[in-house]
């Protein structure tokens, strides 16, 4: 008789193990979003578009290297304010997902990390938290002429994400070294 008991003791721990797996599944598709394989960097300057850069990998994360990444090419001694646009495009179908990206603003972050250059890109937007988004920065160039590359990473930082948080924080949606040069 006791060996039923403690079989029922198990069986119900078992079960409620695996609901409750099931609702944090469940939790966690509702802050996912689609696959992102175009990125868009929108340079303006007074309010005009000076430049869009794009960035395109068909088949998304691994596979296939990129089919497109086009070059940044500034003016020295410049500022532009920067729009990142980000778009999942599936059978010939293209979606914005940025603004769902937006809607879950606590839970990413956009990094410019750059290499072989130095001028501050500053993020103009925030989350509910106050903390950075990223999706609208200003970059001021320098005075010198220089060459490298600027990694943009999307970061997904859900229940993790601090007002100054290192760029490895959290898991990376996409993340994309576009060449960069200021003449």
């Amino acid at each position: 008789m006791l060996r039923k008991y403690f079989a029922l003791i198990l069986f119900v721990a078992f079960v409620a193990s695996v609901s409750s797996c099931k609702k944090a599944s469940m939790a966690k598709s509702e802050t996912e979003h689609e696959a992102i394989n175009r990125v868009e960097l929108i340079f303006k300057q007074g309010g005009n578009t000076v430049a869009t850069i794009v960035a395109e990998d068909p088949d998304g994360d691994g596979g296939n290297p990129p089919s497109k990444i086009d070059a940044i090419n500034l003016q020295a001694n410049q500022t532009y304010n920067v729009e990142v646009k980000f778009f999942n495009i599936i059978n010939g179908s293209t979606k914005d997902v940025t603004s769902t990206i937006q809607q879950q603003a606590k839970e990413h972050e956009i990094y410019f990390i750059l290499s072989g250059l130095n001028f501050p890109i500053e993020k103009k937007d925030f989350d509910a938290n106050g903390f950075p988004l990223g999706l609208i920065s200003q970059w001021k160039t320098g005075n010198a002429s220089a060459q490298g590359s600027v990694l943009l990473k999307l970061m997904h930082k859900p229940l993790v994400k601090g007002p100054n948080d290192d760029p490895s924080k959290g898991h990376s949606d996409i993340a994309v070294n576009f060449p960069l040069k200021v003449n």
